[in-house]
């Protein structure tokens, strides 16, 4: 007999399906790691433009976004909700 326990889900996880699927992107802006060129910067990308959260990923438009790159998630009144330990 095999006994499915589900995975738990992580701090980043759990404030994008807030986000996402609570209707509150007009509310918080998530930053990640963007690389071009061999640099890499923190990019902003407003809640409201995240589409969808699934297998890992952010995705916007065409772009997907492993939750790895999610480095800090702030409402926008500038209250750091989540940040990745460095």
């Amino acid at each position: 007999m095999v006994v499915y326990m589900g995975r738990k889900r992580g701090k980043i996880e759990e404030w994008l399906r807030r986000i996402v699927f609570g209707k509150r992107g007009s509310e918080y802006i998530v930053f990640i790691k963007h690389r071009y060129d061999n640099r890499e910067e923190l990019r902003a990308i407003p809640g409201e433009l995240i589409e969808d959260i699934r297998g890992g990923c952010l995705y916007i438009g065409e772009e997907v976004i492993p939750y790895h790159r999610v480095v800090e998630i702030r409402s926008k009144k500038g209250t750091v909700v989540y940040k990745r330990a460095s």
